[in-house]
């Protein structure tokens, strides 16, 4: 009869686990076929008319909240905008809030509006 294991016995530590393949880079955030804003960064209407936005600003933050001045933006924890007082809040009781974010202006593509102006004439 056999008196050893019939099988591998492990005597040391396990291999390290190989390193994790990074992120791939975040792209910016496209606003509409001529406007984008940084990665990370949430669009918001500037000039809206109608249904139409033809100027767009950019909110440093994901998911934010565009406030109806079109000038300021709130965190998304704190989605209530209280233009007169600067402040976002958390809610309707909130009284302390945050302060607002001003907005920067978006990135205007010439190369979408030239792409977009080949394509009509393209199809006359």
């Amino acid at each position: 009869i056999n008196l050893e294991a019939s099988y591998p016995i492990k005597r040391g530590d396990n291999p390290p686990n190989p390193p994790s393949t990074p992120p791939p880079p975040v792209g910016p955030t496209d606003c509409d076929n001529s406007y984008s804003c940084p990665a990370s960064s949430t669009c918001c209407c500037v000039f809206p008319l109608g249904n139409m936005c033809f100027s767009w600003g950019c909110c440093p933050m994901e998911s934010a909240t565009c406030c109806s001045d079109h000038y300021h933006c709130c965190p998304q924890d704190y989605p209530l905008c209280y233009i007169e007082a600067g402040l976002c809040l958390k809610n309707e009781k909130d009284t302390v809030g945050t302060k607002m974010l001003e907005r920067t202006p978006a990135e205007f593509s010439l190369q979408a509006e030239f792409q977009k102006l080949g394509r009509k004439s393209a199809a006359m």
